[in-house]
């Protein structure tokens, strides 16, 4: 059983973060371990009168990180690093995965460098260099990273317009990181604002574009189980590769992409359904962003979804919808 080591927020009420990623990891038979970057009495979106709790310091994640990793030199096959509130806990986040992956090559690091979205930054602006810093430096340890197209201009230095500023983006951040999958792209980018588009990039091939229709509600923790369902597909997608004569198949590449848009569609169809009619959650009302809270338990049979023949035919059995969202490549 694979183990992974998972560093971001926690609340206790509602799932984001690593009540997001925990469960459907567990369901693919991962053993999880979660360091808490923050632990909340629930998320931000509720409003923040109405968040309760503490950031962890410094001192306390370099505490719990070097010291699992002094305890367990070779415990792990994966890192996952998402929500990082300060520039500290960015530093000591990477400073220990740095660490342990130079003794650890094969183990696999997704970084999801959460900063915001749509123009606002979520938190403070002093991460920014720190993320640059290792997502750009020159010993490549991380393997995938998910941003948003927000946070991608933010790591790139400029805005992003064009398809080809784009591609052109995506060939510089590949000089450090093997896989890119910008999680959601600008309406303008592809004049389509009734779908969610998604790129994903392995080096040295062409860049695949996803079309997935857009859910209206605001729905808060999709990135987090987003980056989950990716990691388990991508540390599966590497090991096939590393058996492969062949090397990495893109077309392998496009189906695991494209399983994970499957589940999170899914669950969040799901999430929809149970909340009252017609309901559209909105930030600061925490009534209406109680019933979107992500059904993640509810979804435990869509996880492990595939497009095999077996599973497409229990799918129409169970009507769960499985559906190619690739559109194109750029």
């Amino acid at each position: 059983m694979p183990r992974v080591l998972a560093t971001q927020s926690h609340v206790v009420h509602g799932y984001v973060g690593n009540k997001a990623a925990t469960f459907p990891l567990q369901c693919l038979g991962w053993d999880v371990d979660c360091c808490n970057s923050v632990q909340f009495s629930n998320h931000t979106g509720y409003g923040m009168d109405k968040v309760f709790g503490s950031v962890t310091s410094e001192k306390e994640l370099n505490d719990i990180l070097s010291g699992l990793f002094s305890t367990f030199q070779y415990d792990y096959d994966a890192f996952l690093s998402g929500y990082l509130p300060n520039k500290e806990s960015v530093r000591c986040v990477g400073l220990n995965y740095r660490n342990f992956k130079k003794s650890n090559p094969d183990a696999i690091w997704l970084m999801d460098p959460v900063m915001g979205d749509e123009g606002q930054l979520y938190v403070d602006e002093d991460v920014i260099p720190e993320y640059k810093r290792i997502a750009l430096e020159s010993d490549g340890l991380v393997d995938i990273i998910t941003p948003n197209q927000f946070e991608f201009e933010i790591l790139h230095g400029e805005k992003i317009s064009t398809v080809e500023e784009l591609k052109s983006a995506l060939t510089k951040l590949h000089r450090t990181i093997p896989m890119v999958v910008l999680t959601s792209c600008m309406p303008n980018l592809f004049n389509d604002s009734n779908n969610v588009y998604c790129v994903a990039s392995l080096r040295d091939h062409e860049p695949l574009v996803f079309r997935v229709p857009l859910i209206e509600s605001y729905f808060t923790g999709v990135g987090d189980l987003f980056s989950a369902l990716l990691l388990d597909r991508l540390y599966k997608f590497n090991a096939s590769s590393k058996s492969s004569s062949s090397g990495k198949n893109i077309s392998s590449f496009k189906t695991q992409i494209n399983e994970v848009l499957n589940v999170v569609h899914n669950v969040l169809l799901l999430t929809k359904k149970y909340a009252p009619k017609d309901l559209k959650s909105v930030i600061g009302v925490a009534s209406k962003m109680k019933d979107m809270e992500l059904r993640i338990i509810e979804s435990r049979d869509f996880y492990s979804l595939s497009f095999d023949k077996d599973q497409l035919q229990n799918s129409k059995q169970a009507d769960i919808g499985l559906y190619d969202f690739f559109y194109k490549s750029l």
